[in-house]
This record gives C-alpha cells, sequence and structure tokens, in this order.
C-alpha cells in the first residue's frame, strides 16, 4: 500500500514540474491553507513548535505566524516538480539574488574545505542546484525506507553532480576525507539525531536533541564555517543566503559548540521564521525520555 502512495506521489511531482512555478507554488499554497483548516497532525505539530520558540508572542502572532509557515510549507511541496525535475539551468534562473558570495569564493580560495551548514529552512534542495555551478560537494543522505522513493530521490540528486555519504561511520568517514582534502561538504544540522550522537542543547530556548558531527567536523578540521538557506522572495524566486558561522561551534565542550550551532540556525529562521520547517519534531528527546510536546493536541 506504501509503495502505491509512492507511485501515485511521484506521478504527481513530475505533473508540478510540467507546471510554471507560479502555478505549482500556489497549488502548493492551497495545500497548505487546507492543512491548516483541517487541522492535520503536521499543524498541530508546527503549532506547539511555535508556541514553545516564541512564548512572547500573543496568541493571535503565534496563530498568524503558524498559518504562514504551514502555506510556505505547502510551496515547498508544490516546489519539489521544479527542484527534482527541471532542466539544471531552468531551476538556477529561479535563483535571482545572492547574498554573502564573497563568503563562499573566500572559503574555496582558502584550500581548508568548507562545512555548509544548511538547516531545513527555505527550500534547501534549490541550494544543491546554485552550489553546482561552483564546485562539486558531498553531502549525508539518509536512504528512504521505501525502494521506489529512494531510487527516485538518488536520481534526481545525482545529476547535479553531488556525492552523498551514507549516514553511518562509512559516511562520516568520507565527509572528513573530503574536508581534508579542500572540498566542501554540506550537513542538515537540526534533525533530531540518536542519543548516542547528540548532546542536550538550547535552541530558541527550549532543550533539543542536537547532533554532534558538525562541532566535531569543525573542532577537528580547519574547514570554513558557513550557513546557507535559499529564501523564497515575493516574486516567486530566491534569494541564495550565505553567512559566516560562529567559531564558537569549534569549541572542544560539546554543549558550548553545540549551543552555538543552535544560535547559527536560529539567526537563519530569524529572518524569514515562516519558511523554517515547523512541521518536524524537533523536541521529541528531552534528557528524562520521550517528552509530552506531541502527545496532547494543540488548541
Amino acid at each position: 500500500m506504501k509503495s502505491t502512495f509512492v507511485y501515485i506521489g511521484i506521478a504527481l511531482i513530475k505533473l508540478l514540474s510540467l507546471l510554471p512555478l507560479s502555478v505549482s507554488q500556489g497549488f502548493g499554497g492551497l495545500i497548505g491553507r487546507l492543512m491548516w483548516l483541517f487541522k492535520t497532525s503536521g499543524t498541530n505539530v508546527a503549532r506547539i513548535n511555535i508556541r514553545h520558540c516564541y512564548p512572547n508572542k500573543t496568541p493571535d502572532e503565534l496563530d498568524h505566524l503558524a498559518r504562514k509557515s504551514m502555506i510556505a510549507y505547502g510551496k515547498t511541496i508544490g516546489e519539489m516538480g521544479m527542484s527534482w525535475n527541471w532542466p539544471i539551468d531552468g531551476v538556477k534562473k529561479k535563483i535571482t539574488q545572492v547574498e554573502g558570495l564573497s563568503y563562499l569564493t573566500d572559503a574555496l580560495e582558502s584550500e581548508k574545505g568548507v562545512l555548509l551548514i544548511a538547516p531545513h529552512h527555505g527550500n534547501w534542495e534549490i541550494l544543491n542546484h546554485f552550489f553546482s555551478q561552483y564546485f562539486c560537494m558531498t553531502i549525508m543522505y539518509k536512504p528512504a525506507k521505501i525502494k521506489a522513493l529512494d531510487d527516485y530521490i538518488l536520481k534526481t540528486r545525482k545529476r547535479i553532480k553531488v556525492n552523498l555519504a551514507p549516514a553511518n561511520r562509512r559516511g562520516v568517514a568520507m565527509i572528513f576525507k573530503s574536508i581534508k582534502k579542500g572540498e566542501v561538504v554540506a550537513i542538515l544540522p537540526d534533525q533530531e539525531p540518536t542519543e548516542n550522537s547528540g548532546v542536550y542543547a538550547q535552541f530558541f530556548n527550549q532543550t533539543a536533541l542536537t547532533g554532534k558531527l558538525v562541532c566535531q567536523i569543525a573542532n577537528k578540521t580547519e574547514a570554513n564555517l558557513l550557513c546557507c538557506y535559499a529564501k523564497r522572495l515575493d516574486d516567486g524566486t530566491y534569494c541564495a543566503m550565505i553567512k559566516l558561522a560562529n567559531e564558537s561551534i569549534r569549541n572542544k565542550d560539546e554543549l558550548i559548540a553545540a549551543n552555538a550551532l543552535n544560535k547559527d540556525v536560529e539567526m537563519c529562521i530569524s529572518d524569514c521564521p515562516e519558511q523554517y520547517q515547523w512541521v518536524y519534531k524537533r523536541f521529541t528527546w528531552q534528557p528524562s525520555g520521550r517528552s509530552n510536546f506531541y502527545r496532547k493536541k494543540y488548541q
């Protein structure tokens, strides 16, 4: 049954790729509005996350941000056809602005390697296309559980010539090897890891299990640290954002380093908070075990 839904989903993505981007974004925005209207589980998670991360906002402000975040999330879904199926040059043309490019060029010239810290913010798939014009990078990849979906994702990502490192010890070794050769690697810093590979740090003044890998790479290498995300602009195109990361991520104290990493993710989110992927259960694990964050429906 799951495979059937996967094939339907892939067919829908391919269908969306035939439409103008404005139309597919509009369709995605409608999906987000419907998710908000029908109070889906994703909507509930987004509202809970936003409520805990912005405790000083009024109920109306919280609802306004949560609704906008669901619309933006829907647009990200609608953009999959463009991100995964459009010709590479066609996707690149939708990146109409770049901020912080000099940080990237300076980092590449240093030949010390580059670690791109790319949270689930804006349309992160667009970044693969943007960076492909400058280098071939290595990214961590966790295979999808359903083979048909995994095959499709691999096919779409390989066409932009990225090296895929599995999310295991072999993949970590690949990442370090690439950095030592002066190459570029990209890691998503805001996925909840296993307890053994994470540390409990502060994220929006909430306790969040945070992966150690970014901080370990920063501590053990001289790699340039850059944060990046692709912000959706009002006209439907994108701005590739590149920012210097906090050097405290290199701290040998795991907690200090993880707190600095999360502060950088917060910095990126603050630019356009509605475009962050609030539907992800970022606070599932707490020092005492599984949290109560998502067990009770938000009213």
